[in-house]
């Protein structure tokens, strides 16, 4: 588990420049402060067969995950890339964490053991058994909240699958560690670990494999024409043109149906009559082709931001549509302009 840690840092801080935020230099460094908490975790259980001294919640397992968590926070905020100012939404995320850790760690605070659950019982209506389990709640509640941070296609440079398997194992992490503190069971350490060893593993695939970065700024779209007379047409035209539908790496036909109010029949007939093609050969097509007018006016265009610009979230994916449309690769396509 640690060499996998220190591996996956080693490779995103390699790479750290590729995209045009911090995710990679972030989750590289929480690669290697889980590698090194891993670490400590074998000293300390060294010649003991549980996870700590049988107290439950000790400060340092409250308070310190707490910061760990705050840094795990950061990854995906810089991927979904929230509209909203990023030093506001900090602010609002950590302050009150911070205080918590602060006034938990710095305090001067006297902490009663708690070794069986009649000693909880015993001393609840202490500030400092209250307190650590207020932060534990605290905790808890903020696992969760990964799901409440808003999506926009345009401004994120991951899919929104990747955001909810991020948030998903987030909690479960989460969730495992708050039971952990409360029953000290063996087989929840392993699974933590092995939880949290195939989380980090999980997102340094995707970063080095699948998120195609830097995220490059939009461009402009020749619309195709829309028919007036057909108001599906006008409908779909308008959500896949005017609004620029084509580029939302989410849009799918079941999602325009939606959005169109209308039924899967009526909208593929309607782009049988108006293109010649069905839905998923429109969009592929509309994408390469802006992919390729626009490296055409510019060779030296970043061709992996091209492909994020049009709604592709995974390479393997654009690069297949490409060589499908084109009848050869990008690179290959880009010989032939040289």
């Amino acid at each position: 588990m640690i060499l996998v840690f220190v591996v996956c840092g080693f490779l995103l801080w390699k790479r750290r420049h590729e995209p045009n935020d911090h995710s990679r230099t972030i989750q590289a460094l929480l690669s290697w402060m889980s590698a090194f908490f891993a670490l400590t975790f074998i000293f300390r259980t060294w010649d003991e067969t549980t996870t700590s001294d049988g107290a439950f919640f000790e400060p340092e397992h409250t308070f310190v995950p707490l910061l760990m968590q705050m840094t795990f926070f950061l990854y995906p905020l810089e991927v979904i890339r929230p509209v909203v100012s990023r030093v506001k939404v900090y602010a609002l995320l950590f302050s009150p964490l911070l205080l918590l850790v602060l006034m938990g760690m710095c305090a001067g605070i006297e902490y009663t053991p708690i070794l069986t659950y009649a000693d909880l019982w015993a001393h609840l209506g202490e500030f400092n058994v209250w307190f650590r389990l207020f932060t534990l709640i605290v905790m808890l509640f903020y696992a969760f909240s990964l799901f409440l941070v808003p999506y926009d296609w345009r401004q994120s440079s991951a899919d929104r699958k990747f955001i909810r398997t991020y948030a998903l194992g987030f909690c479960l992490i989460g969730v495992l560690h708050f039971t952990i503190q409360f029953t000290h069971a063996y087989v929840l350490v392993l699974l933590h670990q092995v939880t949290w060893m195939a989380f980090f593993f999980g997102v340094a695939y995707y970063e080095l494999r699948e998120r195609l970065l830097p995220h490059p700024a939009d461009g402009d779209a020749t619309p195709v024409c829309s028919d007036d007379d057909d108001d599906l047409w006008h409908r779909i035209t308008d959500i896949l043109e005017n609004q620029e539908g084509w580029r939302n790496p989410n849009m799918n036909l079941t999602l325009l149906t939606e959005q169109v109010f209308s039924n899967r029949t009526y909208v593929n007939t309607a782009f049988k009559q108006h293109t010649g093609l069905t839905f998923g050969e429109y969009i592929t097509k509309r994408r390469i082709d802006y992919v390729v007018t626009e490296l055409r006016r510019n060779p030296t265009t970043e061709i992996h931001g091209l492909f994020v610009n049009v709604g592709y979230r995974q390479r393997s994916t654009a690069w297949r549509n490409f060589q499908k449309t084109m009848g050869m690769s990008p690179t290959e396509f880009l010989d032939t302009l040289s």
